[in-house]
């Protein structure tokens, strides 16, 4: 197979301090026949002016300040606009190995572009240094799916796939948070998707910022999302956020609702603990 175009989607906002290197880092990238997608997400800062400076011809910008602000929407604008028939990602803040995209690219191959998910191991950085190593296999990569902690087998900002799987399955838009982890498990739930990863950290995540407040919301859309699934294998409605799901089943459910709540404080004592 001749080299394909890839199209990485960049959403962004405000991110001037970080866009630059985040955009060099797709530059420079082994593998050449790259589609850079700069989606614009509603910035006031100078994020813009610094993405026109630069003066690459495979950089695509556009901008999404005529529909609602927010990841999903950003992501689904770029993969819209992008003409690659193989799309992956990256945040605006992060950077990646210049070998990621090529390593990706040669999983996705050898496994089937058409039906597989490729993500790759993260290593982090910042407040926070730690090397990420996820199951590489789509067996053990799947188990993270039915398991309510130690959940993430495959990371959202890394994955790499055809186009028209992102078009069969898009980011639902209705939610706040964790709208990655969402398309994963609605994808692994079509049951014809394989799941694979490459065994080295061609992603660099950079962590910024921390506080109780992001940790809360992680175990709120956890459970939420967990939710989400149960409601969705049982044919029942889902519920449209953490805040009405807690308030439903806490006036119908009462014993899943404690169950809940239980796994929270379990969560919480467990991060406390480190272990």
């Amino acid at each position: 197979m001749n080299d394909p175009l890839i199209s990485i989607v960049v959403p962004f906002v405000n991110e001037e301090k970080y866009i630059a290197d985040c955009i060099a880092s797709l530059i420079n990238q082994t593998y050449q026949n790259i589609e850079i997608v700069l989606v614009n997400d509603h910035s006031t800062d100078q994020s813009k002016s610094i993405c026109l400076s630069i003066n690459d011809s495979r950089i695509k910008y556009v901008d999404k300040s005529h529909i609602p602000k927010g990841e999903a929407f950003a992501r689904n604008f770029g993969i819209e606009a992008a003409t690659g028939e193989i799309i992956t990602f990256l945040d605006a803040d992060d950077t990646c190995a210049p070998n990621r995209v090529q390593l990706q690219f040669d999983k996705l191959l050898k496994n089937g572009i058409n039906n597989t998910i490729c993500g790759c191991w993260v290593q982090k950085s910042g407040l926070e240094t730690q090397l990420l190593e996820v199951p590489t296999e789509n067996d053990d990569i799947i188990k993270g799916f039915n398991r309510q902690y130690k959940r993430v087998t495959i990371v959202g900002a890394t994955i790499m796939a055809a186009k028209k799987l992102f078009e069969q399955v898009p980011y639902r838009t209705k939610f706040k948070y964790y709208t990655d982890w969402d398309l994963l498990l609605r994808m692994y739930e079509t049951k014809t998707i394989r799941f694979v990863n490459v065994d080295t950290p061609l992603y660099n995540y950079i962590i910024r910022r921390k506080g109780t407040k992001y940790q809360k919301d992680w175990l709120d859309f956890n459970i939420f999302l967990r939710d989400c699934q149960f409601r969705r294998r049982k044919g029942e409605k889902e519920y449209d956020s953490p805040e009405q799901m807690f308030a439903g089943i806490r006036q119908k459910e009462i014993l899943k609702y404690l169950s809940y709540r239980s796994f929270q404080k379990l969560i919480q004592l467990k991060r406390f603990l480190r272990i």
